[in-house]
């Protein structure tokens, strides 16, 4: 059994957005679930490990953010302070007078957990963090992200850990267009491989992120967009790792592996339109489980992207802890999606979606030869 941390403040729950889907409800009630099952807590089973998050430097948010950014995010909260009112930086993400510290504190919880992954503590962790990050990018936050904390995270493993081959997987129904867009050209140094596993751009924001947009420079070929048809089930995901981001994973042997652990391809999600199932998150840990053992020293790292079903994200998120443990989902659906699953999906997936893949990333990778 792997010893797994879980990053968590209260902090994080101060981040007030009001009558919003990224609520403080979100962690608040998935701590209560992690409790109900022994994995956080006085009663916590020994191998899940509490680990205290720390609040980053703005030179280190300099990595991946511009000095215009960090002012906005400022100047938003110094105005909740003022107002005593929540204040938009964009269209849907909000600001409150504890977001500036949240999102620090959302950054510096990956780092810590990464620390202690490095320093034997942990095996593997998960940030159980607000807000979000996935959607910024240098100069904007939006979509309910602050500062990118996966982002910020493979820059503290290149830079400071001194890492050369780093993988991020995006699960979340979303598209992960600010990390894509922060690292379209690449790191400074080390390596990067980027997958984002999301609804149909088409059919869900951000609307970016498609099938032919896979880098440039040093990065082409690395950037890889898994572009669900809406109602895509767990079949479906099978198919796109068993065939596409397994061995890419297998060619590239990644030394660390970061995800963006986003839970709202969930079914009954009220935002998306995917058909994943609480176990569905399970089958993605324990896929990349078995590349970190083989390749990087069991380093798993998760941050928390979006997820709006307050119940399943809890369920999904102890089937993940669970997974992280190399252990089994408690929380397991009925496997009957025909509805959400129809055929036609499917074969989109395999006859269409997965062709494609391979035939535009084939240029940069033996495993499609």
């Amino acid at each position: 059994m792997k010893n797994v941390g879980i990053v968590y403040q209260d902090i994080y729950a101060k981040h007030d957005t009001g009558n919003h889907p990224e609520c403080a409800d979100r962690v608040i009630n998935t701590i209560k679930r992690l409790k109900e099952n022994q994995m956080y807590g006085d009663n916590r089973i020994a191998h899940f490990k509490k680990i205290d998050p720390r609040k980053v430097s703005l030179d280190q948010i300099r990595w991946s953010h511009s000095n215009s950014l960090i002012n906005k995010v400022n100047a938003a909260v110094e105005t909740t302070i003022k107002k005593n009112s929540h204040v938009y930086i964009d269209g849907d993400t909000v600001a409150s007078p504890a977001t500036f510290d949240a999102a620090l504190y959302a950054t510096g919880g990956n780092f810590a957990a990464i620390d202690a992954i490095f320093s034997g503590e942990i095996d593997r962790g998960f940030a159980l963090c607000r807000p979000p990050g996935h959607h910024s990018n240098k100069d904007y936050a939006r979509g309910f992200c602050i500062f990118n904390n996966i982002a910020l995270s493979v820059e503290y493993l290149t830079r400071v850990k001194k890492l050369n081959r780093v993988v991020i997987v995006d699960f979340d129904a979303h598209a992960g267009n600010g990390t894509e867009e922060i690292f379209y050209s690449g790191l400074e140094q080390g390596e990067l491989l980027f997958f984002s596993i999301h609804q149909h751009p088409n059919t869900l924001y951000p609307g970016t992120c498609f099938v032919d947009d896979i880098g440039k420079g040093k990065q082409q070929g690395k950037i890889v967009n898994i572009t669900l048809a809406p109602y895509s089930g767990q079949k479906s995901i099978e198919l796109a790792f068993e065939q596409i981001i397994m061995p890419m994973l297998r060619e590239f042997q990644p030394e660390f592996i970061l995800c963006s652990a986003g839970f709202d391809a969930h079914h009954n999600d009220p935002l998306t339109n995917l058909g994943f199932m609480d176990q569905t998150y399970s089958y993605i840990i324990h896929e990349l489980g078995r590349i970190s053992d083989e390749f990087a020293k069991g380093r798993i790292q998760c941050t928390l992207e979006g997820g709006y079903n307050i119940k399943h994200l809890g369920n999904s998120i102890t089937n993940v802890l669970n997974s992280l443990a190399d252990d089994n989902p408690i929380f397991k659906e009925t496997d009957d999606f025909s509805i959400r699953q129809k055929a036609e999906i499917l074969e989109y997936t395999e006859n269409k979606l997965i062709p494609q893949l391979k035939a535009i990333l084939a240029p940069y990778w033996k495993a499609f030869h």
